[in-house]
């Protein structure tokens, strides 16, 4: 049988929590914006780094950004040399510069040289505040792509953009996602100021006075872009468990999602070194696979083709877990994929392997170890890569720290990082990986863990209900008694998607209706997701949500969701 602790202090001795500066800090040069050459730089890098190892394949897949996968659109090649905004009126202020901030200049920004009047369009929802918005600069906080497009069809000249909840002095990373057709209509440069910034603009301007500003952004186009992903595979067996984590996003930043890749790196290099020590042994049950990719527009066209031929049992995201929890104010969260897409055994032993590594510290006058960081379980939460593993039905947890003061803005730097934590998450997925690999727990074992999982997930569950359940008890009510069916290609329903499949104006509408975060998980990713799994009813889409978030949610927001599902093409509905 396997010796799980055995297991644990070997991976530890041989992970390097020095490495995983040195690592983090080389990664984070390049600028890994998707659709770049400094992407594909920085996987190159990683796979030369990694050519050392002795018992991992390494494999790098190239996809093109050029061609539309699933529901994604293609996304142009863009570089990126230099940009700066500047108030030009009132008074001469420079707000942000590439030099000394590389999120300043919006990703996939076409290049620019303007000096117009700021015009404010809040969050970009009302279509009224864009009828004086031509030949001049808009400022808003809105949805990056649909603003700039709709923006560009009234004749705006340029497009400065910050962020309403980020940290105030932060430049905030914020991304267009052009196509190629977008580019030819679309020309005006982009830019991204701190809410301090946007703050002091927005008052001047409702004071009556008019503010003038300059936008340069030198960039340019690239012909061809490829979607890089690096795959490393160790061991046997026709099935497969991923561990995976995003490379992409602006240099400078660490925690999303440098921490994540730096984690596997090094956990990979630590069991290479235990495994030429003899410390353990070849997997011989289910193959280990660590893949890198560009957060979405990767895993798609990844597994649209590894799915062909791979049996992949489960998977783990590994996305922003190296904060220093004091300084980020972030949780750990374990992220449980939705009920129907549950793996018990996997996740239990992940989360109790996490709950052993993070505990670090004894009771005043026991010897029972408590944890040393912040640690919750939580139900699934979109917006990460494991979005795309459940659509193709893999069972996914994400491990994730949340919320984070300087999350997607300049200040997510090497100096919020945190090696120890990092170290302790990476080496506890490795050994439930690595224990997974070998099929040596007894069925003893493996039912204690899953009853575990199942009194922890059901008793968090019940912890956390918001009310009583009432709206079983109506279910004669309920005159919608179609079979709603998932119909539409794989992947995630984005804005960009909405705007152009239906038009802005319709987008301006559902983007107002489902304004609620929770809403809009539930319209882009929980209510597609499980209905891909299978075709319910409107009463079972509920029971779901219920079951997975302990809360209600009104028949008839369900009905809107679905209408617009349907309307997109999405779904369609066959008679109950």
């Amino acid at each position: 049988m396997v010796n799980i602790s055995n297991i644990y202090n070997s991976l530890e001795s041989f992970y390097s929590k020095q490495e995983l500066l040195w690592m983090i800090s080389s990664i984070s040069r390049f600028h890994r914006i998707q659709g770049s050459s400094e992407l594909e730089k920085a996987v190159d890098y990683i796979a030369e780094n990694l050519l050392d190892l002795e018992n991992f394949e390494i494999k790098t897949y190239r996809f093109s950004y050029g061609e539309r996968y699933g529901i994604h659109y293609d996304i142009v090649g863009w570089d990126v040399e230099d940009g700066f905004v500047s108030i030009v009126k009132p008074k001469h202020k420079i707000l942000s510069r590439f030099l000394s901030s590389k999120t300043a200049v919006v990703a996939h920004s076409p290049k620019g040289d303007v000096e117009a009047e700021v015009v404010y369009v809040a969050d970009g929802l009302d279509i009224n505040r864009y009828r004086d918005v031509d030949d001049k600069i808009v400022l808003s906080y809105g949805s990056p792509y649909m603003v700039y497009r709709t923006g560009c069809r009234f004749g705006a000249s340029g497009f400065i953009f910050f962020k309403k909840d980020a940290y105030e002095e932060a430049v905030p990373y914020i991304g267009l996602f052009l196509s190629r057709e977008d580019t030819k209509t679309c020309k005006a440069p982009a830019v991204s100021i701190s809410r301090h910034a946007a703050i002091h603009i927005i008052n001047s301007i409702e004071k009556g006075h008019k503010v003038v500003a300059r936008i340069y952004v030198e960039s340019s186009f690239r012909a061809e872009a490829y979607i890089p992903v690096l795959e490393l595979s160790l061991g046997d067996g026709e099935r497969e468990i991923h561990a995976y984590a995003h490379i992409c996003h602006p240099a400078g930043t660490v925690n999303d999602n440098v921490s994540g890749v730096v984690a596997l790196i090094e956990l990979a290099k630590a069991i290479d070194k235990a495994l030429n020590k003899d410390r353990i042994s070849h997997p011989r049950y289910r193959k280990i696979m660590f893949v890198l990719f560009p957060e979405y527009y990767g895993p798609l066209p990844y597994l649209l083709e590894k799915t062909k031929f791979s049996d992949i049992e489960f998977s783990i995201n590994l996305d922003m877990i190296g904060e220093r929890q004091w300084i980020t104010n972030s949780t750990l969260h374990f992220i449980s994929p939705p009920t129907i897409l549950s793996n018990k055994l996997y996740e239990g032993l992940i989360l109790k392997l996490l709950n052993y590594s993070l505990c670090k510290v004894s009771t005043f006058s026991s010897s029972i170890k408590t944890l040393s960081y912040r640690f919750d379980v939580v139900p699934y939460d979109s917006g990460s890569d494991h979005d795309v593993y459940l659509q193709f039905q893999i069972p996914s947890v994400m491990i994730n720290q949340w919320p984070d003061t300087y999350y997607h803005t300049d200040m997510d730097t090497i100096d919020k990082f945190d090696p120890e934590i990092t170290s302790y998450i990476s080496i506890a997925i490795g050994v439930a990986i690595y224990t997974q690999s070998l099929n040596q727990l007894s069925e003893s074992t493996k039912k204690d863990i899953e009853d575990m999982y199942t009194h922890i997930i059901e008793g968090y569950r019940e912890l956390r209900k918001e009310k009583e359940d009432t709206i079983f008890k109506k279910a004669e009510d309920i005159e919608d008694t179609a079979i709603y069916r998932y119909v539409g290609p794989k992947g995630i329903i984005s804005v960009r998607h909405l705007y152009n499949y239906i038009g802005f104006e319709d987008v301006l509408n559902i983007m107002s209706d489902l304004e609620n975060k929770f809403m809009y998980h539930l319209f882009s990713r929980y209510i597609p997701l499980i209905l891909l799994v299978r075709p319910m009813n409107i009463y079972e889409i509920a029971r779901h949500i219920e079951q997975d978030y302990g809360k209600s949610i009104a028949f008839k927001d369900i009905k809107k969701i679905l209408n617009y599902l349907y309307r997109m093409g999405i779904i369609v509905k066959d008679q109950g």
